[in-house]
């Protein structure tokens, strides 16, 4: 009787997370709050576990605080500064304790009380927020309902049309910044073209100016000393001209010949018209034969 009662209390302990027989040392941790942990809930080093916990209860009288043993491993040497954190095992919201070491090289002796913390969850950090929002959402609605209120269906549909108009126009700028970006690109391309076959565009201007300036420098060349040698013949000719000598000079300046001239076509005249009445003065002929 009594060997079967006490494997029922042990039995009760050991899914309680309790075993007597098991190596362990306690350790004491205070919380303001264990944010729904309970007994024999898992303790966790880096995910492995290492020990549970051993019981909850009030620390004292005044129940601001809360006192949870850790029955951990006795092999497991937990340093001075280690922080005991409560944190969500699962996404069901079971928790566990995680044991996160510090650095120091001196060790805990059993019983002694390490740091303890509690995960900051997204809901608690969220929770002051909370009336902030409510009354944000109580502005709103009553900052809608006044302007329900302000603006008459007129006005209202008014609204509609110059949103709708708005729309239109930016749709009209969507197209045209398209347009624009496709003539920015070509002329990109252009510009590139144009640097890429920068060498050749320099030779060819060089050799268009070379060859100008050889075909300018002739041309003006060979008409300078044409003009030079016309201008040299004239003067000379003039020179020559007022001198008075060679026969050109002695036509343009005597007016002999032009007397001789006149008078010749004179007596030609008068020839002309004395053979014109008497033409047998200076014209023999026959019917019958010539004269004898």
């Amino acid at each position: 009787m009594i060997f079967t009662l006490g494997v029922l209390i042990w039995g009760i302990n050991f899914l309680k997370g309790r075993n007597f027989f098991s190596r362990t040392h306690n350790y004491v941790v205070i919380y303001d709050d264990v944010s729904g942990l309970l007994e024999s809930n898992g303790v966790y080093i880096k995910g492995y576990k290492v020990g549970n916990v051993h019981s909850i209860s009030f620390s004292d009288s005044t129940l601001t605080s809360l006192r949870v043993i850790l029955a951990i491993d006795k092999d497991v040497h937990i340093p001075l500064g280690t922080r005991a954190r409560i944190y969500n095992l699962d996404l069901i919201g079971n928790k566990a304790v995680e044991l996160i070491f510090s650095k120091s090289k001196v060790m805990h002796k059993p019983n002694d009380t390490i740091i303890g913390e509690v995960e900051i969850t997204i809901a608690k950090q969220l929770e002051p927020y909370k009336v902030q929002a409510y009354n944000l959402l109580n502005s709103l609605d009553s900052l809608t309902h006044a302007v329900m209120q302000i603006f008459d269906p007129p006005t209202t549909s008014r609204i509609r049309q110059t949103v709708k108009h708005i729309e239109a126009i930016t749709a009209t700028v969507v197209d045209n910044l398209d347009n624009t970006s496709k003539s920015i690109e070509n002329i990109r391309s252009f510009t590139q073209n144009l640097k890429d076959n920068n060498a050749r565009i320099n030779a060819t201007i060089s050799q268009l100016n070379s060859f100008s300036s050889n075909l300018s420098q002739l041309q003006l060349k060979q008409t300078l000393n044409e003009l030079d040698t016309v201008l040299a013949q004239t003067q000379n000719l003039l020179i020559t001209m007022q001198k008075g000598q060679g026969t050109f000079t002695k036509l343009l300046y005597s007016d002999s010949l032009y007397q001789n001239l006149q008078r010749t076509v004179l007596q030609l005249d008068s020839l002309l018209l004395d053979i014109k009445k008497q033409p047998r003065r200076y014209l023999h002929f026959s019917v019958f034969g010539g004269r004898k």
